[in-house]
């Protein structure tokens, strides 16, 4: 992901150190010809494959391939776009940002509501993993303009947790058999994706409140250093006044 150089990346996840091995072992082996934006546009087509092979699975199960394979493709699009010009020297960070994270957003828009038309999510349950989505997502691009820190992971989950969580939970719900409505009524798991939200958004207050108090106390501690370099400066002043 390509960032403004002034802000830092804070990845805890619990696959980032695998993932950074597997990325610094890929890249000296993509070709030439393929560029940055490439891997973009291949993530995004990515998600359109996943999110159309997500609603084929209505019909059969043999589309369940193509939805790996599609979240797979947006993966690698995503994670290695922004690596890639780092590691070429060719980064246009405004440019990236902007390029990088939107067609990101509309990826992961684009797979969580064809979950909701799938039969493994109702458009209930979809929905309030949007919101959750969409929240973290501003808040993490809030703390990086605030405190020029892109924090990549919370609680351990990141992006590619999310999208193995997804894999995963495509693959259990046909193993089981799950079909759910795509509108009718509240069912136990939205009933529960509705639970693990509250406690998601309950924890994001929670740190975002932890955030505001640490930055409010280095704003007075700031405030404090100014004033008193402007008390010396004066006292400097009357000083240097006074002797002549």
């Amino acid at each position: 992901m390509d960032l403004p150089d002034q802000v830092h990346r804070h990845n805890r996840s619990f696959l980032a150190n695998a993932e950074q091995g597997a990325i610094q072992w890929i890249l000296p082996r993509i070709p030439e010809s393929v560029t940055s934006l490439h891997l973009t546009l291949l993530g995004l087509f990515g998600s359109f494959l996943g999110g159309v092979a997500l609603i084929g699975c209505n019909w059969s199960i043999s589309w369940l391939p193509l939805v790996i394979l599609g979240i797979v493709l947006n993966w690698f699009g995503d994670s290695f776009d922004g690596s890639l010009a780092r590691y070429r020297k060719a980064e246009r960070p405004r440019f990236g940002f902007l390029v990088d994270h939107t067609c990101d957003l509309f990826s992961q828009i684009v797979i969580i509501i064809c979950f909701g038309f799938s039969p493994f999510l109702s458009l209930i349950g979809a929905f309030i993993v949007l919101l959750c989505y969409l929240l973290f997502s501003a808040y993490t691009y809030i703390r990086a303009a605030v405190q020029n820190i892109h924090q990549m992971a919370y609680i351990g989950l990141g992006a590619t947790e999310f999208r193995i969580l997804m894999v995963v939970w495509a693959i259990t719900g046909s193993v089981m058999g799950l079909h759910e409505s795509p509108v009718n009524g509240a069912s136990t798991l939205d009933l529960t994706i509705a639970f693990l939200g509250v406690l998601a958004v309950v924890g994001l207050a929670i740190k975002a409140v932890n955030d505001a108090r640490n930055i409010a106390a280095e704003e007075q501690e700031h405030l404090k250093q100014a004033h008193s370099e402007a008390a010396g400066m004066e006292v400097s002043a009357y000083e240097r006044s006074a002797s002549r």
